[in-house]
């Protein structure tokens, strides 16, 4: 059943493109290269230009890759802001720039996510309207084993419970602010954005998403996210839903 205007979550985005991506073992940022004749980053956004509870989206990138993203995406909803050292320091830079209320839900996203679709970001959405912090995940399909220092098998975990972690990771405003708020108070660092949340206690809802959620990491991802692209026609035509 198709929602209308009025019923749909609004969010805002923190659309993170300013990793160098170093295991893609190419001089231009991975968020950059081409990808059926587009650059990556263009996947992902135009699905969240294209959704109407859309607010705003901060575009965290480095200032001489700006041009890109106003020629190609210009919209009155997109502003940007400059990547930080860290992941976490790329995402308070996002958050600073926002210019919506305390209350209102923040999408962070990849844009080395190319094949994210609108229904998983809006599951994930509904979620963290609910419980103020939710993240997509899928169920982890191989088997885990936990090493030592000299890498010998110190145990093998139940993969019942472990969840492979993708984005958008979605947190209210006001709790993602306390969360900066403590993480920088205790000089801590963390690797994904409800990680933060996790931090004060809070819990975190995982809504269960796609394995073809790919994050562009190595060449070979490419070459299998390429293929999900040419076979998916969501990905192939307008993303207006």
């Amino acid at each position: 059943m198709r929602l209308t205007d009025s019923q749909l979550t609004p969010f805002s985005v923190i659309l993170l493109a300013g990793g160098m991506g170093a295991r893609m073992l190419s001089p231009l940022p991975k968020q950059y290269l081409q990808l059926q004749d587009r650059p990556v980053f263009s996947y992902s956004l135009d699905i969240f230009l294209s959704m109407p509870e859309l607010r705003e989206i901060v575009i965290v990138c480095e200032e001489a890759y700006e041009p890109l993203f106003q020629k190609s995406h210009f919209n009155e909803k997109m502003h940007f802001a400059r990547p930080g050292k860290r992941r976490q320091d790329s995402v308070y830079s996002g958050l600073l720039a926002l210019r919506e209320n305390e209350e209102q839900l923040i999408c962070v996203h990849d844009s080395a996510r190319p094949a994210i679709d609108p229904t998983l970001i809006r599951r994930t959405v509904e979620a963290a309207d609910l419980w103020d912090a939710a993240v997509l995940g899928v169920p982890v399909k191989s088997t885990i084993k936990q090493c030592n220092e000299q890498q010998f098998v110190s145990q093998t975990l139940d993969r019942t419970y472990l969840w492979e972690i993708q984005t958008p990771q979605v947190i209210r405003k006001g709790l993602l602010t306390k969360a900066f708020d403590f993480v920088h108070a205790n000089n801590l660092t963390v690797t994904d954005d409800v990680s933060l949340v996790e931090l004060l206690g809070k819990p975190v809802k995982i809504v269960e998403g796609s394995y073809k959620n790919v994050k562009l990491t190595t060449p070979e991802d490419m070459i299998l996210i390429q293929q999900l692209i040419k076979n998916d026609d969501l990905l192939q035509i307008d993303h207006c839903v």
